[in-house]
């Protein structure tokens, strides 16, 4: 009988899907962050439920040789990466094995997947941050939140940021302090900024910043952004967003442009691309490049096809599509990213392209007189709705190539396909994430 704060010599035998150590006391499974498969420990069980329970490191008697130091003074208290303990090369291999796995388990797919493609540097690669602000002891801090809680970390500095962007942060504080700018406080619901969103644009070092606020108010605004435009000189874009949640930094429809214009360029595959602050685009630029080429391999578009980009965003796999298509559709529910996409494809002179509104499986169907030939998917984190894959099915599309950055999700609907005669045909998984558990996969779907 395993026992809450009973100590434990355990092997670690396996890991989780988010990289949890597994080990097993007389049968009954526990979970232990931090841990290492092979590795000998001491453990303390911190909670037990009914079926497994989860422990913590006490001591390591055997460690493992892929163990390695983490370079971030913070990582044992931020919920900001998971794996930094491990060496790069384990990460790799622990990120093709879940994915091997998730598609077995979960998908009932026995497929070869190549080995992941990682970085020269995996560090300093996001492209975007969201910082949550608040206070602690009469002082502003900023960073990232705890795992599994929303107590922030005051961060000196993130190593999957930017310098800049730990640099910035810093300067924001002290601002805020200077000004009196307060702060939201979750607890009483009060206080004016709750955070801000960086976007940096990779290929020509603009940022972009984004005020995430609670009311109206900015006490010493023109000072504020003149102060940030003369220490950081490539920030090009200062808004303010009304954040509609009341729990987490979510954003709203509601912004002001303060400094600049609401768009950030940036050159991705070749095009030059505008981005407003809330639109989605990947926030690792190299692997996105890696990625994209990969997919593109994968779709043997002719120039004679009829191809459908769904969930397409700005447009930044749609236009290198278009270069190897007859036609190409992109498809979005939001519609700031779709003006962004349509104005994208205007500024690179992409004529074959038209980009639509609306969810991806209500557009999809309406499509239906049109023969597509290839379609590309690349979700948010909760998959394909059903009826969207009940739409594909419908229209009998020979080839899908789908990007996912949740291997869970892409099992899922991977498996639904597959009991309608899509066989998978190919499996790359990406590093879009070093020191995360997270995995970006792209598969190639074909119908028998």
């Amino acid at each position: 009988m395993v026992e809450n704060n009973g100590f434990y010599t355990v092997t670690f035998t396996d890991l989780t899907h988010d990289a949890m150590g597994v080990c097993k006391i007389d049968g009954f499974p526990v979970f232990v962050k931090d841990a290492l498969k092979g590795e000998k420990a001491v453990i303390r069980i911190v909670k037990v439920n009914k079926n497994f329970a989860f422990g913590r490191l006490v001591e390591i008697k055997e460690e493992s040789p892929f163990r390695k130091i983490p370079i971030c003074e913070h990582y044992a208290e931020c919920g900001g990466c998971d794996i930094m303990h491990m060496a790069y090369e384990m990460q790799l291999a622990f990120k093709k094995h879940r994915v091997k796995e998730t598609l077995r388990k979960i998908g009932r797919i026995q497929t070869k997947v190549d080995d992941t493609i990682g970085m020269n540097n995996p560090y300093y690669y996001r492209n975007k941050a969201v910082i949550p602000f608040g206070k602690s002891k009469g002082k502003i801090i900023a960073g990232l939140y705890k795992n599994r809680s929303h107590d922030i970390v005051d961060l000196k500095r993130c190593h999957i940021f930017p310098k800049v962007f730990s640099e910035i942060v810093r300067y924001l504080k002290s601002l805020f302090q200077t000004h009196n700018v307060s702060v939201y406080d979750e607890e009483r619901r009060e206080g004016t900024i709750r955070g801000v969103m960086l976007r940096q644009s990779q290929a020509y070092d603009e940022i972009s910043l984004t005020f995430i606020v609670d009311d109206n108010r900015l006490p010493g605004k023109e000072k504020i952004i003149e102060s940030i435009v003369e220490r950081f000189p490539n920030v090009v874009s200062i808004v303010k967003n009304f954040s509609a949640s009341k729990k987490s930094i979510v954003l709203s429809s509601k912004s002001k442009t303060l400094y600049g214009h609401d768009a950030l360029r940036d050159r991705l595959m070749g095009f030059e691309y505008k981005i407003s602050h809330r639109s989605f685009y990947q926030v690792n630029s190299l692997q996105t490049e890696m990625l994209y080429k990969q997919a593109l391999k994968m779709a043997k578009v002719k120039e004679t096809d009829t191809v459908v980009d769904a969930y397409c965003g700005i447009g930044t796999l749609t236009l290198p599509i278009a270069l190897s298509a007859k036609r190409v559709i992109g498809i979005e529910s939001m519609k700031e990213a779709v003006r962004n996409a349509q104005a994208n494809a205007k500024e690179n002179d992409v004529n074959n392209v038209q980009f639509l509104h609306g969810k991806a499986e209500e557009v999809l169907l309406k499509l239906k007189t049109a023969r597509i030939d290839v379609l590309f998917v690349d979700p948010p984190r909760k998959g394909c709705e059903k009826s969207f894959l009940q739409a594909v099915m419908a229209l009998d599309i020979h080839r899908i190539v789908y990007i996912s950055c949740n291997v869970s999700t892409l099992a899922r609907d991977a498996n639904v396909l597959n009991t309608a005669g899509y066989m998978v045909k190919h499996v790359v998984p990406y590093d879009m994430f070093p020191q995360t558990s997270h995995i970006e996969s792209v598969m190639l779907l074909e119908k028998e």
